[in-house]
């Protein structure tokens, strides 16, 4: 009925005579692993396509921090990051017995300060690299990356520094107002004039003198380097019947002649900074200004709001202000702008603001020894910054430099540290 299929189960003939046994005759725990060969043509491609990945994904790495890959940041990160001995964390106590809150830096996790006795360097673990001693009265600090000017405010003395060493100690003709430095070492200095108001003078990376200008209806109070140092802002002030007047100059260190003066009427200039190639931001005491030599004075009224608090950030090309709704300090409106004068964001915050710092969409402020820190216009975190905290500079969206009278410190704003447990 059934009909036998020959094949495994059929009967079969031993031979005597085979040398080479058959699968079937072979338990399965003796069978030797199928080898698959792969051709040396294709491990290379493989190994072609994961080096092009790594080097795509290295190419989008550097060109997003483009303006950070210099040499001179590369040399610093790879000596004293890498190859550095490391410190022994923060918090680190203040070199001399006092650091004013503009005196004080922080670029890629690496800390720069000006006390009323020595300019210092501290890598990311808090060890020393720069030590340099300076006598000034009033010392006053300006930084870009990894270069520093200082100077004694109406004094006459000024030196500038790397990141690891003091470049130049110079002697200007006359009482320095202002001042200000770019990244790749040329500079700036506001001295009281010899028969003007004020004179600018400014210097290339060898310290030779470049440029000069005297200002003969403006005591000029305020000055910012363009980013590539090749031209400046520089804002004065002047009395106009016993009103104030500020004058705005732009100026191009390859021409005599001012590209742009703009004038403003009972306003004065408190600070200024390039936040981008072209624009400067004037923060003043009623409003805010963007000027740009080829256009219009831009202006951002406070609506009769005091101002608490500002800061720059030209890695984004914006700049915050921080103005009281209630006049006394508290309750502040935080209004982030671009450097088009429009307003990106806008945060009702109900604290003060002691002190302001922003990272890319990261707004944190100082109120008192409490950080609150905001994303996207809402409160993500509040810590406590340590007794005696005066400044805030955000390093990351998560972490923050205080500066307090006798401390610097490294606060990880994610834990909601007490005055127990803050480091």
């Amino acid at each position: 009925m059934f009909n036998k299929i020959k094949g495994r189960y059929a009967e079969r003939k031993v031979n005597k005579e085979r040398t080479v046994i058959s699968y079937e005759d072979v338990p399965l725990d003796d069978y030797e692993p199928e080898k698959t060969e792969i051709s040396v043509k294709a491990v290379k491609k493989i190994v072609l396509g994961v080096l092009i990945s790594l080097l795509m994904g290295l190419v989008v790495l550097a060109f997003a921090n483009r303006d950070k890959l210099t040499w001179d940041n590369i040399s610093v990160w790879w000596n004293y990051e890498v190859l550095g001995t490391a410190g022994k964390g923060y918090p680190v106590n203040i070199v001399g017995s006092e650091v004013e809150s503009g005196n004080i830096a922080v670029n890629q996790n690496r800390v720069a300060y000006a006390s009323d006795t020595s300019f210092i360097t501290l890598n990311s673990t808090g060890r020393e690299v720069n030590n340099s001693q300076l006598r000034y009265t009033k010392p006053v600090m300006k930084s870009s990356e990894n270069r520093f000017l200082t100077f004694g405010l109406g004094e006459t003395g000024y030196q500038v520094h790397s990141f690891d060493s003091s470049i130049y100690s110079g002697t200007a003709d006359g009482g320095i107002y202002a001042g200000d430095i770019a990244s790749n070492g040329k500079y700036c200095i506001v001295i009281e004039g010899n028969g003007f108001y004020t004179e600018l003078y400014a210097f290339d990376s060898n310290n030779n003198r470049m440029f000069k200008y005297s200002f003969s209806e403006y005591y000029v109070n305020s000055v910012a380097i363009n980013k590539n140092g090749t031209g400046c802002v520089a804002c004065g002030i002047s009395n106009n019947n016993g009103e104030i007047k500020t004058g705005i100059y732009i100026l191009d260190f390859s021409e005599s002649e001012p590209e742009a003066k703009f004038e403003l009427q009972g306003d004065f200039i408190i600070d200024c900074k390039y936040i981008s190639d072209s624009r400067a931001a004037l923060v003043g005491g009623n409003a805010s200004y963007i000027v740009k030599a080829d256009d219009d004075i831009k202006t951002i009224d406070y609506g009769g709001k005091p101002l608490c608090n500002y800061c720059f950030c030209p890695n984004t090309e914006t700049f915050s202000l921080s103005l009281s709704k209630s006049g006394d300090g508290k309750h502040c409106d935080i209004i982030t702008y671009n450097d088009g004068g429009k307003k990106e964001s806008a945060i009702d915050c109900e604290y003060g603001s002691e002190s302001l710092s922003a990272y890319k969409d990261t707004i944190a402020t100082l109120d008192g020894n409490m950080i609150y820190v905001f994303d996207d216009g809402e409160l993500k975190y509040s810590c406590f910054a340590g007794t005696g905290a005066k400044r805030i500079i955000l390093s990351s969206g998560s972490e923050a430099f205080v500066l307090s009278v006798n401390q610097v410190r490294k606060i990880d704003l994610t834990t909601q540290a007490s005055p127990d447990s803050a480091r």
